[in-house]
């Protein structure tokens, strides 16, 4: 599986699944932003010092660093 930190700039992919030992409220904050299996993400562009990474999600913008995005797993692109 691919992490979503290593999602390229401007591609896409389709979220495979959440790490398990991500904590609870972490996961729900995850969820509640719409990142949840069989959802596309996009990473849109990285910030000035390279992290947050912006990412496209369910047509909103948001930002993950780069401990989030390495337990949230993509399909093979």
């Amino acid at each position: 599986m691919l992490a979503l930190s290593k999602l390229k700039e401007g591609k896409s992919s389709t979220i495979k699944q959440i790490d398990e030992r991500i904590d609870r409220s972490e996961r729900r904050r995850l969820l509640d932003l719409g990142i949840y299996p069989g959802v596309t993400i996009r990473n849109c562009f990285k910030s000035a010092s390279g992290e947050p990474v912006a990412y496209e999600v369910l047509g909103t913008i948001i930002a993950l660093r780069k401990e989030q995005a390495d337990r949230i797993y993509l399909q093979e692109i």
